[in-house]
């Protein structure tokens, strides 16, 4: 299988991206408090796609010549006494949970993501730690507005907010090939 040309922004992104899993989880105590228990258990994360190589668009098929070839590598996070997730998580243990996230071809996956909903995910493992799991995905969310409170204030971070939504509200009524 041919590498994506995309393939070198996953070691880039993946310590950025557990950096701001951790912030998330560290805003919300219970969060925390159900993750210590688990300390030193790893958390394996899959990607499956049911796009077909024929259901690729023409640029995306030329920038991911293979199917499966977009889809970033299988991530393993282990679980510190803190609550908190590490990357460096041993590969020579097995994974006492394994999550699969489904994901559509890129553009019904941005389609998905504007309206705010999540792509299919299937658990396997051990049923406490999938509790656990299924409970983060259904109750943590990033406030990214208090974030920026934070840094510029609250007017700023309102201003921004209200950008977003009117930039989220434009995308979803476009349509690509409908007539205006």
């Amino acid at each position: 299988m041919t590498a994506s040309p995309l393939s070198w922004i996953g070691p880039l992104a993946l310590p950025r991206l557990v950096l701001l899993l951790n912030h998330i989880v560290s805003s919300e105590p219970q969060a925390v408090s159900r993750l210590q228990p688990h300390a030193g258990r790893t958390i394996e994360i899959r990607w499956r796609s049911a796009v077909a190589d024929a259901a690729l668009p023409g640029l995306l098929s030329r920038i991911a010549p293979a199917a499966d070839s977009w889809l970033p590598p299988p991530v393993r996070l282990q679980i510190t006494p803190a609550g908190l997730f590490d990357a460096d998580a041993p590969v020579d243990v097995p994974a006492g949970l394994v999550l699969t996230v489904a994901l559509p071809d890129p553009l019904t996956l941005a389609r998905k993501v504007l309206r705010g909903e999540r792509p299919d995910v299937a658990i396997e493992g051990d049923a406490a730690l999938a509790e656990v799991a299924s409970w983060l995905m259904n109750n943590l969310r990033w406030d990214a507005q208090d974030d920026v409170a934070r840094w510029m204030g609250t007017a700023p971070a309102e201003m921004l907010r209200m950008l977003g939504g009117a930039v989220r509200q434009a995308l979803q009524r476009w349509r690509p090939g409908m007539p205006r």
